[in-house]
């Protein structure tokens, strides 16, 4: 029997096959848009998930980051579950970077619900943050690979 060990993508070793194509793959400047494997790679996912446009990262982490600083202002709060990733491994990153703070919920799980995140935003006033994002971590690591049901997914995004 094989042991497939999924723990972290920092644990994934590529296959000879995956080293060739690495090694024989078509490049150019990604910094100008002239990478055909990164354009090609980007496009697709855009197609899969009926966005605009995608871009490609090189780590969790990184998108983690990227996204933060994209969906929130500094001096807002993100509300995200105690043993989500942004929280525990990635070294204060979100405060860092985008200067956000992270209002940590004691989930089921790992799994945040429309009540939790509803008594956790904060009331409007100068003193607090307000909140910027609502970050649900699906499959959630720390959670044993829990994964949120859809309908749950749907309410908290109306709600949000």
């Amino acid at each position: 029997m094989r042991t497939v060990d999924l723990r972290s993508d920092t644990l994934t070793r590529p296959t000879p096959a995956m080293r060739e194509a690495m090694m024989t793959a078509e490049v150019g400047d990604d910094v100008f848009g002239e990478d055909p494997t990164i354009n090609k790679l980007q496009d697709k996912i855009a197609e899969m998930t009926g966005k605009e446009a995608a871009l490609f990262v090189t780590s969790g982490t990184q998108g983690n980051q990227v996204s933060l600083n994209a969906q929130t202002r500094p001096g807002q709060e993100v509300i995200c579950d105690k043993n989500c990733h942004i929280f525990n491994y990635e070294c204060g990153s979100a405060a860092m970077l985008a200067g956000v703070q992270l209002n940590a919920l004691d989930g089921k799980n790992g799994l945040l619900n429309k009540t939790m995140i509803e008594a956790a935003i904060r009331p409007e006033d100068d003193h607090y943050p307000q909140t910027g994002l609502i970050c649900l971590e699906n499959t959630h690591n720390r959670g044993g690979g829990n994964i949120y049901p859809l309908d749950e997914m749907r309410c908290i995004y109306e709600f949000a």
